[in-house]
């Protein structure tokens, strides 16, 4: 049977331990708050960088972006902002690596960056989309124009909606426009 002395040095050193621990992971959680990934896209033309967050910090658009058409722009930007976030595991994986070192808690920490974050649909058998990042910002394969959109019919047998009317104010001030008129 162990003595209260025993027992008290055995409390003292767990509680070391667990301070200790409390300070590798306060320093892991400082690193992790100082990861940041950028990545480009269009040739450079594009450059994004996210925070250990993943939230976007920093989007560049070089003066190669005017030759691209707003939907490639915006399909090459979160094209990029995925690659940066999915990089994001390794970076913070590092990070607590130096600071805390391996063990089951660093691995749910990567793990929990790696489901938040998955890498980018491997797209492998499958021919490139002309929206993915190229050299020449898909030019050459996105000048066909777009197929018109199909025809709407109009609407028939619609009451007209009731125009919004204006009632006078005292002079001096402006008409006030009676917004209590239903819009249809």
């Amino acid at each position: 049977m162990e003595t209260t002395d025993e027992i008290a040095r055995r409390i003292t050193e767990w509680r070391a331990g667990v301070a200790e621990q409390a300070k590798r992971y306060d320093a892991a959680s400082r690193a992790i708050d100082g990861v940041s990934v950028t990545e480009t896209a269009a040739g450079g033309a594009i450059m994004i960088t996210v925070a250990s967050s993943g939230i976007p910090t920093d989007l560049r658009l070089g003066a190669d972006v005017g030759r691209m058409k707003p939907d490639q722009i915006a399909t090459q930007i979160m094209a990029c902002l995925r690659r940066a976030q999915a990089r994001l595991a390794d970076r913070v994986g590092a990070a607590v690596a130096d600071t805390v070192g391996g063990g089951a808690g660093a691995e749910a920490i990567v793990g929990q960056y790696q489901h938040r974050f998955p890498p980018p649909q491997d797209l492998a058998g499958q021919p490139p989309s002309p929206l993915e990042e190229n050299a020449d910002f898909g030019l050459s394969a996105m000048d066909a124009e777009p197929a018109p959109p199909a025809h709407v019919a109009p609407v028939r047998d619609q009451p007209a909606a009731p125009a919004r009317t204006k009632h006078h104010a005292p002079p001096g001030n402006d008409d006030v426009e009676d917004w209590s008129a239903r819009p249809w």
